[in-house]
């Protein structure tokens, strides 16, 4: 009976995990550029076999040791890209990443919402971050009335060419770690410019997160994680009769 309560637990575990990963999908779901995570669960194996104990050492062995949360991981698909009008607002079409520094760490990001600063410097909304290469060199934009940036990233301002916006590649995109804000740390160290990619002026990309997909996936987790406690309350119930059975007979 304790076995069960010990499955029982774990089924509602995972099942909360899921819903918190649905939950900040969906509080991401106007967020520029962002990508929503999905939670990856796995059996787990009887509590002696992952001791590295002989194979079904108890009875119990065969029948596993119920489920957990494997990890969490990104679907790096393309969003809808939405033209906003502004100069200054970036998003890229395909494949690759804009580079970002604070000065310490680059970082890449797909949300282009940029602004320019004092120095000249395309940074993101918080003011933090700014348009880097991948060594932390920052993008410097002059003073003009006429900014136009190309498909390959190529800026011209007032008719003379000042620049180009990099596009990167990461060559392991596993390797991506969110840092938050939207940034992504490669967590190999092996991107690469990418001289392919479609850099779109004066539009952004949207978050890939579908209302519907999240909604009907987080029904389903609840509805699973309240089973799960049912069965908790059930067994525990049992247990309790049994053991008043047993004082009776004593």
């Amino acid at each position: 009976m304790i076995y069960g309560l010990y499955l029982s637990a774990a089924g509602a575990l995972v099942e909360n995990a899921k819903n918190t990963v649905i939950t900040n999908n969906i509080a991401n779901l106007n967020t520029t550029g962002f990508k929503n995570d999905f939670a990856v669960f796995r059996a787990r194996a009887s509590e002696s076999v992952e001791d590295s104990q002989p194979a079904y050492a108890t009875l119990m062995d065969p029948l596993g040791g119920g489920v957990v949360v494997s990890g969490t991981y990104t679907r790096h698909t393309q969003g809808p890209i939405n033209v906003t009008g502004n100069p200054l607002d970036l998003a890229i079409n395909g494949e690759g990443y804009f580079a970002v520094s604070d000065g310490e760490d680059v970082l890449l990001t797909r949300a282009g919402a940029f602004m320019r600063d004092d120095e000249g410097r395309l940074v993101t909304p918080d003011g933090r971050h700014y348009l880097s290469d991948l060594s932390g060199t920052a993008l410097r934009i002059p003073l003009g009335s006429d900014i136009s940036i190309a498909d390959d990233g190529t800026i011209t301002v007032d008719g003379a060419t000042c620049g180009a916006v990099g596009v990167y590649e990461p060559l392991y995109p596993s390797a991506l770690e969110k840092v938050g804000s939207n940034l992504y740390r490669d967590r190999a160290g092996a991107a690469e410019l990418f001289p392919y990619a479609t850099v779109k002026q004066g539009a952004l990309e949207g978050s890939t997160v579908s209302p519907a997909d999240e909604i009907s996936q987080m029904i389903l987790a609840s509805r699973s994680y309240e089973m799960n406690m049912q069965m908790i309350r059930l067994q525990d119930q049992t247990l309790a009769d049994l053991m008043g059975i047993a004082r009776v007979t004593m």
